[in-house]
């Protein structure tokens, strides 16, 4: 593997060319971090460089449309800091300290959601004072996502002509879920942050997976039997996607 940084600006973001033996094709990828080319061993670290200049128009598109991304993002962070998204809705997390408490503890209140810890030992620290660590929040999402999406993943197996065997509530780090072969539906534990009817969306979006395992026009069909306004919701998921999955 060989990084090549660029001092000019103007230039290209910092390249790291990796070569594989396996590898048959030329590949660039652009990260947060900078750009991946890859290739065959076979190939010159000057023809991989050559490739990056000869796609340089689309990488700095993707380039630039990553860093307005992670704009976006830090903008929707500092709006939203002290709330967590419930339900395609922003709840104020309201932090309650209490003696002697065992272990810190997240819990919905109606429109709150109640964070009880230690008194003067908050998990996290900012300008709106004491917040709960990552790792407690993730639990919090994980069991709430436990206790609700079976049931409503129940509702509609009795409503669809097929089952799943089995199923799964998982941290996918990109997918919103999946269908194996032996009929398992997995869904990403992500999904207790959107709207019912995203949730719904999915859900039947899968199980419609337990027929046609593919995507073909028989496979939309059967979405759109249970799930008439499937245009929308693709619609909703394109606009949300990165601020659910970037998990503030």
């Amino acid at each position: 593997m060989h990084t090549q940084k660029f001092t000019d600006p103007s230039e290209l973001p910092p390249v790291t060319i990796i070569r594989r033996k396996r590898q048959r094709t030329m590949r660039i990828r652009v990260r947060k971090d900078g750009i991946i080319v890859s290739g065959p061993s076979t190939v010159s670290k000057k023809r991989l460089l050559g490739f990056v200049q000869e796609k340089s128009g689309w990488i700095y598109k993707n380039w630039s449309r990553q860093l307005q991304r992670r704009q976006m993002l830090d903008e929707l962070r500092d709006r939203y800091r002290g709330t967590l998204l419930l339900r395609g809705d922003r709840k104020p997390v309201r932090v309650v300290p209490v003696h002697k408490l065992r272990k810190p503890v997240l819990v919905e209140n109606g429109q709150d959601i109640i964070y009880r810890h230690e008194s003067g030992n908050g998990s996290s620290q900012d300008r709106c004072g004491p917040f709960p660590s990552p790792e407690l929040v993730m639990a919090f999402y994980r069991n709430t996502a436990v206790e609700e999406i079976p049931d409503r993943v129940a509702y509609w197996s009795n409503r669809l002509p097929f089952q799943p065997s089995r199923i799964s509530i998982r941290n996918q780090k990109t997918k919103w879920g999946s269908c194996s072969a032996r009929g398992t539906i997995s869904l990403n534990w992500r999904l207790i942050k959107c709207p019912a009817a995203i949730k719904d969306y999915i859900i039947i979006h899968e199980l419609c997976h337990l027929r046609h395992f593919n995507h073909s026009r028989d496979f939309w069909r059967c979405v759109e039997t249970f799930y008439p306004d499937v245009l929308a919701a693709k619609k909703w998921i394109k606009k949300n996607s990165d601020e659910i999955f970037s998990d503030f």
